[in-house]
């Protein structure tokens, strides 16, 4: 049996070789190279944004993720909504907003809206298999979802 180990895992190593050694003798502790531990924690998954960097006249405020209701489109300009109700733009695409998003949280409505699931207020049926969907706080356009991707919504809602 072999144990990977970085240089902070020393002394933790050494004890689970002892008690491994109780019944199986050929325990060897092996020490990791930088190259190897970024490579293993490369495979932990995308590492999420924590937060927005958006622009308010000449200042640039970091917007935390967790303030924003959703992203959507407005005179082909990216923005944000928060919460709070305010709007910022953003020079990223909602394509690039949407690969980083956890899709747990935040869900692509149509091609102008990514919500965030707290900022749904209400969904209703409409024409044709499609939903409307009311967001909080409301945005002036209706937000449609089209009938292909009606079902997708509705199971990541919790159906």
């Amino acid at each position: 049996m072999k144990i990977l180990i970085n240089e902070s895992e020393t002394a933790a190593a050494q004890q689970l070789k002892d008690i491994i050694a109780t019944f199986d003798y050929e325990v060897e502790i092996l020490r990791m190279s930088p190259q190897i531990g970024s490579l293993l924690s490369s495979f932990n998954g995308p590492v999420l944004p924590q937060r927005y960097l958006v622009r308010n006249g000449t200042r640039l405020i970091s917007l935390p993720v967790s303030d924003i209701a959703y992203f959507y489109v407005r005179d082909r300009m990216s923005c944000i909504r928060t919460h709070g109700n305010t709007d910022h733009l953003t020079e990223r695409s909602l394509d690039e907003i949407s690969s980083d998003l956890d899709a747990a949280d935040f869900f692509r409505l149509n091609r102008q809206c990514i919500a965030h699931y707290r900022s749904i207020a209400r969904v209703q049926a409409w024409f044709n298999g499609k939903l409307k969907v009311q967001l909080k706080p409301a945005l002036e356009e209706d937000i449609i979802v089209s009938r292909l991707r009606a079902p997708e919504f509705r199971k990541w809602l919790g159906e």
